[in-house]
């Protein structure tokens, strides 16, 4: 099967939840430029061309394994009810959100009617970047339950890498990650420091939140965008209470101030690590010790390896936030910037793709878009290939003219996503901006 049948084929996977009716389209689907017309935009779609058009590398075929980032695996029950769960569509407007919640222990499925494990990096939104590493580098694609803890992530990565290597044991893997995908390539750095001396070349991070991200603060008030979103979409989902029981989105918090290494003050005006000063929602004391160890364990001793970032910027992204009592209600308020060195990729702020021992470099691009697109993909391939990275390793100037979403009333979002899931008419764009958080 030809590259492009087989990037049809994960295609018409990502759309399985889709009514019978629009799927059936899916048919047609092995004809590239269908689908691609059905899910993606004409610039996407000459993109995606372009790649595969480009003659294949004439550099050593290196090992690179590609680690996603939060929601960026997709995740699949394989007993009782046997469903792919994660991204599923219908899945959000039937009210079925809480099928993911984890038990107690941050590790077992709370609802005894499923038994999920993760199944495959989510290609709608991977694509470019997959397409990319597939043809130039022999990749390993390392899914992950991004519910659970980082560190217990990283603890899998490292028997991954051990496996991958068993028939050629001198293998050496670039490991090139998204999102919270650069937190468990730099856990298990930071838990297995000998072992990755030996397997790891080099770390390619693309919108890592290297200290967390402000914005997580509001995702346990409920008030992030992508929850209010999945929230507008049936009340029945408790995306709340789905949220308070994931190891991994405490992790996502900023470090503790006492190891915060921003060039700015502390973007939370409470310690978020203290469950007392919430003043409101019912955050976990042992879900938030447990981001504390995390943090001190990835922010202290980091082995020797080259570490890059890729940092997205001049996109209005929450820097901070703070708190507000109105009529004796708490409110957290977010503190938005949208160009300069207080913006950053929409999720990630720029103070937090700064760390000692990491290179950053710099692109106008969103947080998803670092993914997509030719001058971040490029510089991952000069990066790969030991060749200059045409990026700035200084904040640049703003440059883009760009018409923000978020000018449209987030109300008339949520009604007009709502009526295109239900129909059948969806997006990549729909999907990323309620699945992808970081």
């Amino acid at each position: 099967m030809d590259i492009a049948n087989s990037i049809a084929q994960w295609v018409i996977a990502q759309l399985e939840s889709i009514p019978a009716e629009h799927l059936s389209r899916g048919l047609a689907m092995i004809k590239p430029n269908l689908w691609m017309e059905l899910v993606m935009s004409e610039r996407e779609t000459a993109e995606i061309r372009a790649l595969l058009d480009r003659p294949s590398t004439e550099h050593p075929r290196n090992a690179t394994v590609f680690i996603p980032g939060i929601m960026g695996s997709q995740l699949t029950s394989i007993r009782g009810i046997s469903a792919l769960l994660w991204p599923n569509p219908r899945l959000l407007l039937e009210g079925h959100l809480n099928l993911l919640d984890l038990d107690d222990d941050g590790v077992d499925d709370r609802v005894p009617d499923v038994d999920i494990v993760p199944l495959g990096v989510e290609k709608l939104s991977y694509l470019q970047i997959v397409l990319a590493l597939a043809r130039e580098t022999r990749l390993y694609e390392f899914p992950y339950d991004w519910r659970h803890s980082v560190l217990r992530t990283a603890d899998t990565l490292a028997h991954s890498l051990e496996r991958w290597s068993l028939t050629e044991p001198e293998r050496r893997f670039t490991l090139v990650c998204h999102s919270m995908g650069g937190l468990v390539a730099r856990a298990y750095l930071a838990k297995h420091p000998h072992e990755a001396e030996r397997r790891v070349e080099r770390v390619i991070m693309l919108g890592t939140p290297l200290q967390g991200a402000a914005e997580a603060a509001l995702l346990f008030a409920g008030e992030a965008r992508p929850a209010r979103i999945i929230k507008h979409l049936n009340p029945a989902n408790d995306v709340l209470g789905f949220a308070l029981g994931l190891p991994s989105a405490y992790q996502l918090l900023p470090p503790p101030p006492e190891l915060f290494m921003g060039d700015r003050p502390y973007p939370l005006d409470w310690n978020p690590y203290d469950e007392t000063e919430w003043q409101g929602p019912p955050v976990r004391g042992d879900l938030l010790s447990e981001a504390r160890r995390f943090h001190e364990l990835v922010l202290g001793c980091q082995p020797d390896i080259e570490q890059i970032e890729i940092a997205g910027c001049h996109y209005e992204t929450v820097a901070a936030v703070r708190r507000q009592t109105d009529d004796g209600e708490l409110r957290l308020l977010p503190e938005r910037h949208d160009t300069g060195p207080d913006s950053g990729d929409e999720q990630v702020p720029l103070w937090s793709a700064r760390v000692p021992g990491v290179a950053t470099y710099y692109v106008e691009q969103n947080h998803n878009g670092l993914v997509q697109t030719g001058k971040a993909i490029d510089a991952v391939r000069a990066l790969l290939h030991g060749d200059a990275v045409e990026l700035p390793a200084e904040l640049p100037p703003f440059e883009e003219h760009r018409s923000p979403l978020e000018a449209i009333p987030l109300v008339q979002q949520m009604n007009e996503l709502r009526n295109r899931l239900a129909s059948g008419k969806i997006t990549r764009e729909d999907i990323q901006r309620i699945f992808f958080a970081g």
